[in-house]
């Protein structure tokens, strides 16, 4: 099976929200407790691309703040939103943003309500009873997200109708105006990043993922690959029907730089000086954990929990993948763990 890189203008205008909205949130619990450490910043730059940078920065200094509110609202707080219009958008095979807007506009408020109660990893049907559906989601999620959902589900026309002018808000006002550069610069992106995974497939997955993409290659399952502007460093998995997405940053170019420098090898101890990264890395070695498993074994919030994981899914210390229901799971990454061990001694004794 032959497998290539795609690129979609609807997905991309996606993303351009949802990378915003996690940009700003990041920002904002840098300066809480869980960030303390001083790591963030050396370890996790969410935009590493100037060219994304530049633009975080055009909405920052042009955006209302009530704006944003709704914005973080719908791409952040009620992120599944998100996954629901990306499934959206490769179900009906949409390429331009417009397209999905006008989906949106067309489909009963309920519809766009469970669309997005799809995404969710619980068994009970749509229909179910409120009570039950709440204390599912606060089983599986937490009390913030199941009260949330219910209030969504209580009032879908007025949710829909703020999604709506949202999505069109900021697509008139932040991602139009840079719409047709942004499409020639990931023309050429495709290409370039197309013709070095055509060289070794195994290898362009293994080195730009987190995670041991062999099988899927080996065995020709059903794969998609999309790369994105705005998404920048980022990297996510959605399983739509059968096939296993893959939606990956344009900014990949560092990862295939196989010397670990010395500011990363300081990253490195320090991203394993917590006690609580450290048991993360044990546990996982062990079996594959579910995120709300570990974020109850350690008493975590999601948040400081996912915070946590970054650090060590972005040093590759662990492997994430979804299962059908797009619950993920982790696992150490023992080759790389070794790795980045052997390449900090050379850095430290051998230099």
């Amino acid at each position: 099976m032959e497998y290539k890189i795609e690129y979609n203008k609807a997905i991309e205008f996606v993303e351009s929200m949802f990378k915003y909205t996690i940009n700003r949130y990041h920002r904002i619990n840098w300066g809480r407790n869980i960030v303390q450490e001083n790591l963030t910043n050396d370890i996790l730059d969410f935009a590493p691309s100037k060219k994304v940078k530049d633009w975080l920065k055009y909405v920052d200094d042009n955006i209302s703040p009530i704006f944003r509110n709704d914005l973080i609202f719908v791409a952040n707080t009620t992120i599944d939103m998100v996954d629901a219009s990306i499934e959206i958008i490769l179900e009906k095979d949409f390429k331009e943003p417009l397209m999905l807007i006008e989906y949106i506009k067309s489909i009963e408020a309920n519809e766009l309500v469970r669309l997005m109660y799809n995404r969710f990893d619980i068994e009970l049907p749509f229909d179910s009873d409120d009570v039950l559906i709440k204390n599912a989601l606060m089983d599986t999620y937490d009390e913030e997200k199941a009260l949330i959902f219910m209030q969504i589900k209580n009032h879908p026309e007025e949710y829909k109708k703020k999604v709506i002018e949202v999505y069109e808000t900021f697509y008139r006002l932040y991602y139009q105006p840079f719409e047709e550069k942004v499409y020639e610069f990931m023309e050429e992106k495709r290409d370039k990043h197309n013709e070095l995974f055509q060289k070794d497939p195994i290898e362009f997955l293994n080195t730009i993922g987190l995670a041991d993409y062999t099988e899927f290659i080996t065995n020709e399952k059903k794969l998609k690959m999309i790369e994105s502007f705005y998404i920048d460093l980022g990297l996510f998995h959605y399983y739509v029907d059968d096939t296993f997405i893959i939606l990956f940053g344009h900014s990949i170019e560092h990862k295939f730089n196989h010397k670990l420098n010395h500011e990363q090898c300081k990253n490195l101890f320090k991203a394993l000086s917590d006690e609580t990264r450290l048991e993360i890395i044990r546990m996982t070695s062990k079996r594959p954990w579910y995120n709300r498993e570990l974020a109850n074994y350690f008493n975590l919030s999601t948040a400081t929990l996912s915070y946590h994981l970054n650090l060590l899914l972005n040093l590759g210390i662990l492997n994430f993948e979804p299962s059908i229901k797009n619950r993920y799971y982790y696992t150490t990454n023992k080759k790389n763990l070794k790795n980045l061990f052997d390449i900090a001694y050379k850095i430290i004794v051998e230099q």
